[in-house]
């Protein structure tokens, strides 16, 4: 069970309503894009619109260090939860002038906060590759608007040859802002929405590997999230299709690789997971999940090799709550309790958030359980109960937990409590 868990936490989405007290700030900007004659209008309006965003979403960046947060942490917290506002343009001559206000919920801080370690890391992640890939794009059209201006008078050919260079730039462009709106939808937990505007991303640009990997890694999440094995199965192969495809557009493309190798690691195929993920440390040493994935690839044959990589997670991710509950499982899958209990009371120390995930409680409990204290056991386990019914939705963990504590209250000799807990066990199994 607690192992099944753990792959879940990984891949959720958290949505969380806003706050009474929260405030919702507005910012304004204002820039301008020249187009040239091999560019649409609708283009220009759009390039200068999202220059204006750029602009505003600095301002929102200045506001949100008051919250003492990371500037990975703000990037992703703006690219995802930023509504916008009202925009308005203007033209003179060949230039569009976009005024755009964008909208940021100080909630939004909060309920990143509330996210797994390793969904923050993934929205971080997608929020600096669409600046990356935005920035790539724009030094290519302005690459190409300096070379047609200093080509005033084109032959018949040169223009052809300028337009289709435009029209691929353009393309690309306006494949980026869909990956753009397809990453604003994930971050909301849309997912279906996310898909569908990821699948218009690559038909703009069939070129596009971020929108196949990112299309890609959302067909496993759901391939994981799916009850129905079928669906399950046929999200599976969509997923290695888009990441396949991704991988082949850009063999260097770390993030591919790591997707990959979770799906084939989600399907047991070891060996083959941990070539991606080999391929991705190579290509992106300092991220801890590669190493952490690749652990779990290797624990059950290589375990010198396995913890290694667990140490290497925890060196360059010391403040992750993820590495230390996945460190620990190792610890304790190796009965090394007294090394397992430290990283599961690390873990939950390192939780800052109001509902303390109950999995780290229940894992920690555990352990205790097999060292035969079994009334800190149920201390942790009773906690474990009160933070899961307290939640508005059912976890699947709930009944585990009065499983587990019944079966402390045994060992102690409390058999009324016991059989208290095994009936509301069973009683939860059948809802």
């Amino acid at each position: 069970m607690k192992k099944i868990l753990a792959a879940a936490v990984v891949v959720s989405n958290l949505i969380f309503s806003s706050a009474a007290d929260a405030e919702v700030k507005v910012y304004t900007a204002t820039a301008e894009d020249l187009t040239s004659a091999f560019e649409s209008e609708e283009v220009g309006k759009l390039r200068a619109l999202d220059k204006a965003i750029k602009l505003a979403a600095t301002q929102a960046a200045a506001d949100l260090k008051n919250f003492q947060l990371s500037d990975d942490e703000i990037a992703a917290i703006i690219a995802g939860g930023y509504e916008l506002g009202a925009v308005n343009y203007n033209k003179a001559g060949t230039a569009w002038q976009a005024t755009a206000e964008i909208k940021i919920d100080d909630a939004e801080v909060k309920n990143f906060l509330r996210r797994d370690d390793r969904e923050k890391f993934t929205l971080i992640s997608q929020a600096r590759e669409i600046e990356k890939i935005y920035a790539a794009n724009e030094k290519r059209v302005e690459n190409l608007r300096k070379r047609a201006e200093e080509k005033p008078k084109l032959k018949s050919e040169e223009r052809k040859f300028f337009r289709a260079e435009f029209e691929y730039v353009t393309n690309e462009f306006l494949s980026n802002r869909k990956i753009a709106a397809g990453n604003k939808y994930f971050y909301r937990g849309r997912n279906n929405d996310a898909l569908i505007v990821y699948k218009e991303a690559t038909e703009l640009n069939e070129y596009n590997a971020a929108a196949y990997n990112l299309r890609g890694n959302l067909y496993n999440i759901l391939a994981l999230n799916e009850k129905m094995v079928p669906i399950a199965d046929s999200n599976r192969r969509q997923s290695i299709n888009d990441l396949d495809k991704a991988i082949r557009l850009n063999n260097n493309y770390a993030e591919a690789f790591s997707n990959r190798g979770f799906v084939y690691l989600s399907t047991k195929l070891s060996g083959q997971a941990v070539k991606d993920f080999n391929r991705a440390i190579q290509l992106a040493p300092n991220n801890p999940w590669n190493y952490i994935y690749r652990a779990q690839c290797l624990r059950a044959t290589d375990k010198a090799a396995a913890l290694a990589d667990f140490n290497k997670a925890v060196e360059l991710a010391p403040n992750a709550i993820y590495v230390y509950s996945e460190r620990g499982n190792f610890f304790e899958d190796e009965k090394e309790f007294s090394k397992a209990l430290e990283d599961y009371t690390r873990a939950i120390e390192l939780d800052k958030r109001e509902e303390v995930p109950a999995l780290n409680l229940y894992n920690r409990a555990g352990v205790y359980q097999k060292m035969n204290m079994s009334g800190r056991a149920i201390d942790d386990y009773t906690r474990a109960i009160q933070l899961l019914e307290s939640q508005s939705q059912k976890n699947p963990l709930l009944p585990w937990v009065y499983r587990k504590r019944g079966e402390c209250y045994q060992a102690l000799g409390d058999g009324a409590r016991a059989q208290a807990d095994f009936k509301k066990f069973a009683d939860l199994q059948r809802r």
